[in-house]
């Protein structure tokens, strides 16, 4: 199985589950910061799920991102609060992300190795 395949599977459950709770769970959407984040990296995933190759890998990696980024924060946030279970499932689905993200850019050939120093890191 191809890391675009895998990473198409992915972007499906998560994203699936938060446009459905934030569509029809008014309880959730209520005092819920993260909402429009919340919409907007999963309707970037879901929707780069089924795109052609060319355009589905910088989706992809664009809503992994973006997707890892605000789970991160939404983790922290529920750690803040005492909910501990729910920030270790956070951190876990984050922390896929971030790996499919790095793997895509890294298969893509968007980060070079050779030009370190253009990243700021020291040669």
């Amino acid at each position: 199985m191809s890391l675009l395949t895998v990473a198409r599977i992915a972007a499906i459950p998560v994203s699936v589950w938060l446009i459905a709770a934030l569509t029809f769970n008014a309880d959730y959407r209520m005092d819920n910061i993260f909402a429009v984040p919340d919409f907007s990296f999963s309707l970037v995933l879901l929707v780069a799920a089924f795109l052609p190759r060319r355009f589905a890998e910088p989706a992809l990696m664009a809503g992994f991102y973006f997707g890892s980024g605000v789970i991160t924060i939404a983790a922290l946030n529920r750690l803040d609060q005492g909910e501990t279970g729910q920030t270790v499932l956070n951190l876990a689905i984050a922390a896929t992300y971030l790996a499919l993200a790095l793997s895509l850019t890294v298969a893509s050939g968007r980060m070079r190795t050779g030009e370190a120093h253009d990243v700021g890191v020291p040669a």
